[in-house]
């Protein structure tokens, strides 16, 4: 009777372990195989990006080639700088550089006479490029930027030649009796008969 024992409890617990890890087993395969498709899409994702940002510069880079591309900004702001070294305005040859005060002034400097088109004088100042125009302290007046601190009041107030900006007076200093003038008049105009200086020192002083 001693050789006929079996043991259930035994084969059971062998049976059920097995089966846990089999399906702890199932389980992670899936959760792996789940973070590789995830990975892949992820990877197809950025590998899609990265295709059509290269496209994207090489697209660019042909149009540069085959309509060439801009030596500089100064083609869309249209500023160059003149002869005297001054900020002027570039015709559409890409070459001239004129004056930014020659600008819708009735002469036609540029070859294609854009200087002197609708497109940069029809709504004075406001449709000239914003680099060339200078608004007066009075906010009130405007004058082009190559006016500045050419001895002339262009703006009423004398904002145009501040001591904060311009150079030190190249002629002779004083308080003048010219609205047009500030406070600095041209040696030429010194001991010419003619008051400048409310003082007379432009006629006494001034050598």
């Amino acid at each position: 009777m001693g050789s006929n024992k079996v043991y259930p409890h035994q084969d059971y617990d062998t049976f059920s372990v097995s089966t846990d890890w089999d399906s702890t087993r199932s389980v992670t395969f899936q959760h792996e195989k789940d973070c590789m498709c995830c990975f892949k899409r992820r990877c197809f994702c950025i590998s899609g990006i990265v295709l059509l940002t290269v496209g994207a510069i090489s697209a660019f880079i042909s149009l540069g080639v085959i309509y060439g591309i801009p030596e500089n900004q100064n083609l869309y702001t249209r500023e160059c700088k003149t002869s005297s070294g001054k900020t002027g305005f570039l015709c559409d040859d890409r070459t001239t550089c004129i004056g930014a005060s020659a600008l819708c002034d009735g002469k036609v400097d540029c070859g294609n006479g854009e200087d002197e088109s609708r497109t940069y004088c029809g709504n004075l100042p406001n449709s000239l490029p914003e680099g060339l125009v200078y608004k007066c302290a009075n906010r009130r007046l405007w004058t082009y930027i190559d006016k500045l601190c050419d001895n002339r009041n262009d703006c009423g107030d004398c904002s145009d030649e501040s001591a904060l900006r311009c150079p030190a007076c190249p002629g002779w200093k004083c308080n003048t009796v010219y609205f047009a003038d500030c406070d600095c008049i041209p040696k030429t105009r010194c001991n010419d008969g003619v008051q400048d200086c409310k003082d007379w020192s432009d006629e006494k002083s001034c050598r």
